[in-house]
């Protein structure tokens, strides 16, 4: 429970963290053991060897690995990039005059790790006595993200305008794409620190293969570490229509199963590895599916001849002791799985798909009706919260950028 919780909070805490270009192994920051006090001032704020090496303890368990030399230097430029970026949000919330109470922090802890704010004392216990962290630091980190949400909302949540004009655009465009595979990707980049440093970049490659070989699942490692030096790791899916691939990338993604990793691929200034999360066709999404799934553990047991007279009409089924039918009723097709989604939506009604295979069991779907009760209404407004979620995210992406920019950042012991 406890460790889920600690892992749990790093799915949370780190994704809003920018400028986190991945893994810089190059040795200008050493050991832990070789700095003494001051690390790195920040505008008028300091970090410590202290502060660091807590940072570090966190990253190391949430990313399950060993706590060892090695793994700290790992993980060290990261951590210390994480921290100078929170020493920045919190000096411009301070300047802006943004406050918080006790009780707000303790109640944003609360949602994050998803306790009572009533028990926050034996929360304090376990973060401390369990797992050796400091709970100031932890506090720390969490009243400048608090402060930095408070901050982004004053700025900019009354500045964002989306015109009837924007959606009406959209929508024009979302018609030409009906019938198109979009896919769901997450993309690493590894970029060059000159334009022509190829071998940095693939070492910086290489380190990240080295750590997912090592067991740390690829989604982790993306969301402890950034990879596009975005504010905000999106909170929906960015679904990518076919056409708008590259023909390299495209030719690559059209072959990946999904959960698949691409190979590396060689583009300008680095090179980028793809992850496909999902994919489906666009514009059924909303669609309701009404289905009879039947299965059994043997192939042989899903012959049609066995149950090609199942009707959409009849409401209980039994063909034999062998094979399950269960009849599913307006099912969205986003709460479906996937391998069952790509299968319907090219059914016809009252038709029957071929075997499908998902985790060993085995299926055979008919189609009884799909109908899609999305309003154009219902339609404007999820567009309208889409386009109003990616122009606050661009907003507080440039504003960061240009606050890391011009801050004052001396490096001590480096």
């Amino acid at each position: 429970m406890i460790y889920r919780l600690i892992i749990k909070f790093f799915n949370l805490i780190f994704p809003s963290v920018i400028f986190l270009l991945f893994f810089f192994f190059n040795n200008e920051l050493k050991s832990l053991d070789k700095f003494e006090g001051l690390i790195v001032k920040v505008n008028s704020s300091i970090l410590t060897t202290y502060d660091l090496s807590q940072r570090i303890k966190l990253a190391l368990k949430a990313l399950e690995l060993e706590d060892n030399i090695s793994n700290r230097d790992n993980v060290r430029e990261r951590v210390l990039e994480l921290l100078i970026i929170e020493k920045i949000k919190k000096s411009q919330a301070i300047k802006e005059k943004i406050e918080y109470t006790e009780d707000e922090l303790i109640e944003f802890a609360a949602m994050l790790y998803n306790f009572p704010k009533n028990q926050f004392d034996d929360f304090k216990l376990f973060i401390t006595k369990e797992n050796g962290i400091d709970i100031d630091v932890l506090m720390e980190q969490l009243s400048a993200e608090l402060m930095w949400k408070k901050l982004l909302q004053k700025k900019f949540s009354s500045k964002i305008v989306i015109s009837a004009q924007e959606i009406d655009k959209i929508l024009a465009d979302e018609k030409k794409k009906l019938g198109k595979y979009e896919y769901d990707l997450t993309e690493v980049f590894f970029e060059n620190k000159k334009n022509q440093d190829w071998e940095y970049s693939k070492k910086k490659l290489t380190n990240f293969l080295s750590l997912l070989n090592q067991g740390i699942s690829f989604n982790n490692l993306v969301q402890k570490y950034g990879y596009s030096g975005e504010e905000d790791k999106k909170s929906s899916p960015d679904w990518i229509i076919e056409d708008n691939l590259n023909k390299e990338v495209k030719n690559i993604i059209t072959k990946l199963e999904v959960g698949d990793i691409s190979k590396e691929i060689k583009v300008d200034g680095g090179y980028k590895i793809f992850k496909l999360n999902k994919k489906r066709l666009f514009g059924y999404q909303m669609m309701k599916y009404s289905f009879i799934k039947i299965s059994s553990s043997k192939i042989e047991d899903l012959d049609f001849s066995k149950f090609s007279s199942i009707s959409c009409a009849e409401k209980d089924f039994f063909i034999n002791d062998n094979i399950s039918a269960i009849k599913f009723k307006d099912i969205v097709a986003g709460e479906m799985i996937n391998v069952y989604l790509e299968k319907l939506e090219k059914l016809e009604i009252g038709k029957f798909s071929n075997v499908i295979n998902n985790d060993n069991e085995l299926s055979v779907l008919k189609l009884c009706d799909k109908k899609n009760e999305v309003t154009e209404k219902q339609k404007r407004n999820k567009i309208q919260s889409q386009l109003y979620a990616k122009k606050y995210n661009q907003l507080a992406s440039t504003f960061i950028s240009n606050l890391r920019k011009n801050a004052n950042i001396k490096y001590f012991n480096k």
